[in-house]
């Protein structure tokens, strides 16, 4: 074996097999999984909440397409995905495992029923995913009323002093 084999091999570079072959390249890793699908069309989950559920999932994947032209921070884009993969589907889980016999003990202890407070929680959701895309909105809001203001400033006749 070379020297410069050696070395390579040494520092990571090129492996070989016993008969002085070069190895065949590693596996690439397995792709992550993607978090497994969440049946919102559960018979238990409340009519309002499936269609609250449905709001959310829109305008979640209208953040996301808006954060894909925009320079946005990736805790934002982790935010997104934990709502739509961990919280909301958390959420309404939490809600099916709690048998119907006994959701009543909720109304004792909270005096509002169970799906009055899915309910609430999905709207708290609703609220967030609004504010972003707000927030998005605004730096496009921004943007085109620096360019207009640009525009007008930089083409006016106003100041022509030939006119």
């Amino acid at each position: 074996m070379s020297m410069l084999r050696r070395l390579g091999r040494l520092f990571g570079g090129e492996a070989e097999t016993p008969r002085g072959n070069p190895a065949p390249p590693p596996a690439a890793p397995p792709p992550a999984a993607a978090p497994p699908a969440f049946d919102y069309d559960d018979e238990r989950i409340p009519k309002s909440a499936k269609a609250k559920i449905v709001t959310i999932l829109e305008s979640i994947t209208a953040v996301e397409k808006a954060m894909e032209r925009e320079q946005v921070p990736s805790f934002s884009r982790v935010d997104t995905g934990q709502m739509r993969d961990i919280h909301l589907p958390g959420l309404v889980q939490s809600y099916i495992d709690v048998p119907a016999s006994h959701r009543g003990e909720i109304f004792r202890k909270t005096g509002k029923s169970a799906s009055f407070l899915l309910d609430a929680s999905l709207d708290k959701l609703q609220e967030r995913v609004d504010s972003m895309l707000r927030d998005l909105a605004q730096h496009d809001i921004d943007a085109f009323t620096n360019n207009t203001q640009f525009i007008n400033e930089r083409y006016s006749d106003d100041e022509n002093p030939f006119r």
